[in-house]
């Protein structure tokens, strides 16, 4: 009774799924500012065409509140590349009843931006003149302004973005499930400051009473 009671607020992936790329490693980040050197080339570290990766085996997934939509970015939106730009912002908090606890896998990355106009760039990577024959960023950004109508000042540079990623698969047996202690405790998983918690809900109460403990604040 009191697992199941948890069900109104954490999502069953998040104790039924403790990590992610159990069987195979999963792309966690990549940098595009490397690609077009002539570096020695592996799938999982280095291409040419690409930049450079790198890969997690057993991730131990982020934790956010998601109530099954989310923000994107689309192209043309305006970016800070001074902070990292989430392309993929899962919606939902602490005070929204539609939401619950999930886990992700966040893909951080480096991306060409227009360092005047102040969005992510696309290059053209195939074709004739594309990034991927001749690896000249500036003449591939150039080309993408007739491929996609969007502008291009000339300069350009690379910001950091991520990507939340939903993990749903590779569901464990029932006895690999995280317990109480998983979460909970000196040593628990969870960051409940992230997560609009004052603390962890095993002293400070569950949802509603940490909500109401927010209201009385204001």
């Amino acid at each position: 009774e009191r697992i199941n009671s948890h069900t109104d607020t954490v999502a069953c992936q998040t104790c039924h799924i403790p990590e992610g790329a159990t069987r195979n490693a999963t792309k966690t980040e990549w940098d595009w500012s490397t690609a077009g050197q002539d570096l020695p080339e592996d799938p999982h570290v280095y291409l040419k065409i690409k930049g450079t990766f790198v890969y997690e085996h057993d991730l131990m997934p982020t934790y956010a509140w998601f109530n099954g939509n989310a923000d994107r970015y689309i192209v043309g939106d305006l970016i800070d590349p001074t902070q990292p730009t989430n392309l993929t912002l899962p919606l939902g908090d602490i005070n929204d009843l539609t939401a619950q606890i999930w886990p992700f896998k966040v893909h951080n990355a480096l991306q060409p931006y227009d360092a005047i106009y102040n969005y992510l760039l696309i290059p053209r990577t195939a074709g004739d003149g594309g990034f991927w024959s001749e690896f000249d960023w500036d003449a591939a950004f150039r080309l993408n302004e007739a491929d996609s109508g969007l502008a291009y000042s000339g300069e350009y540079g690379f910001a950091p973005t991520t990507m939340h990623w939903t993990l749903t698969h590779l569901v464990q047996p029932k006895e690999n499930a995280l317990q109480c202690n998983d979460c909970h405790g000196e040593n628990g998983r969870m960051d409940w400051d992230a997560l609009g918690y004052y603390g962890d809900p095993l002293y400070w109460g569950g949802r509603e009473q940490q909500m109401g403990l927010q209201a009385d604040s204001q």
